[in-house]
């Protein structure tokens, strides 16, 4: 396959044709607005779960893994969500809801796999960095970074080949997949970007999603999007440790009032958020 180029327009009206793109589940929308809450709602959760076939069997599934190592047969949803923790709980159900809107689809399981990982590894490194800014809950800063490369996932599941391409030459240029990307015209962040304005997600989850590479570009939910941004390069720092320290980064970091000594903590926490995210994946897988 050779390079293409495309305008925004002609992205636009490629997506479009796809009639078989999934609409936005009532579940998936009530599951976001319990995670952008406050306060803890076991019992919303519950209720979604108990709808949902497969996200209330890899729930329990999750409860009764020898990961938790409680002895006794977990077969109510209520106790389930206790033992492995609101948080995590709500990470299985939404990545659940999520895979199995696009579960018709081919897409390679060493992608499937990397895709999933990468979300969940950045939405852990958003949730510590929002730890210390009092301007974002956890709970959200979590949820952005879960859901900052939808685009992604939607290439994969429906233009195959250009995303096989766009990986596969990335990794034979040894840089980050996006650069390809600007280069074919046929980027990730546009294609998340139709996506959430087709879900009618709330502005700050477009902007995440159309900006997180350029946080330059955006003209609001600048310190949202610089946050997830962050988290990003963190996440991608094993194939490309060259933006942990760039002149980018470090504006970023002083935009959002993080000192060099922070966030060398926050780049050694990834060594510690990567046996976590596993352990959540064979949960979920």
């Amino acid at each position: 396959m050779s390079i293409c180029t495309a305008n925004d327009q002609e992205i636009r009206y490629q997506i479009s044709q796809i009639r078989e793109l999934p609409p936005l589940p009532q579940s998936v929308q009530r599951l976001i607005e319990i995670i952008q809450k406050e306060v803890e709602s076991p019992d919303e959760l519950e209720s979604i779960i108990g709808y949902e076939q497969a996200v209330a069997a890899k729930v329990l599934q999750a409860a009764n893994s020898s990961y938790y190592g409680y002895r006794k047969k977990v077969n109510n949803i209520a106790k389930a969500i206790v033992l492995i923790g609101f948080n995590q709980a709500k990470s299985i159900c939404l990545c659940t809801l999520l895979m199995n809107l696009f579960n018709g689809r081919h897409i390679d399981p060493a992608y499937r796999e990397k895709l999933w990982k990468h979300a969940l590894t950045t939405s852990k490194l958003a949730a510590e960095i929002s730890g210390s800014r009092p301007w974002i809950q956890k709970q959200e800063a979590a949820l952005l970074g879960l859901l900052h490369d939808i685009g992604h996932l939607v290439m994969a599941s429906y233009f195959g080949d250009q995303f096989k391409f766009i990986m596969n030459l990335a990794e034979k240029r040894k840089c980050p997949p996006w650069c390809v990307e600007v280069e074919m015209g046929f980027i990730h962040t546009e294609v998340g970007k139709y996506l959430a304005s087709r879900w009618a997600f709330p502005d700050e989850f477009q902007a995440v999603i159309e900006f997180h590479h350029s946080p330059e570009r955006c003209e609001s939910f600048k310190s949202e999007v610089r946050l997830i941004y962050l988290a990003d390069v963190i996440a991608n720092s094993p194939e490309h440790p060259e933006f942990l320290m760039d002149e980018a980064t470090l504006k970023y970091c002083r935009d959002l009032y993080i000192s060099e000594d922070e966030w060398q903590e926050y780049c050694n926490r990834f060594a510690l958020v990567g046996p976590e995210v596993d352990q959540l994946w064979n949960l979920m897988k």
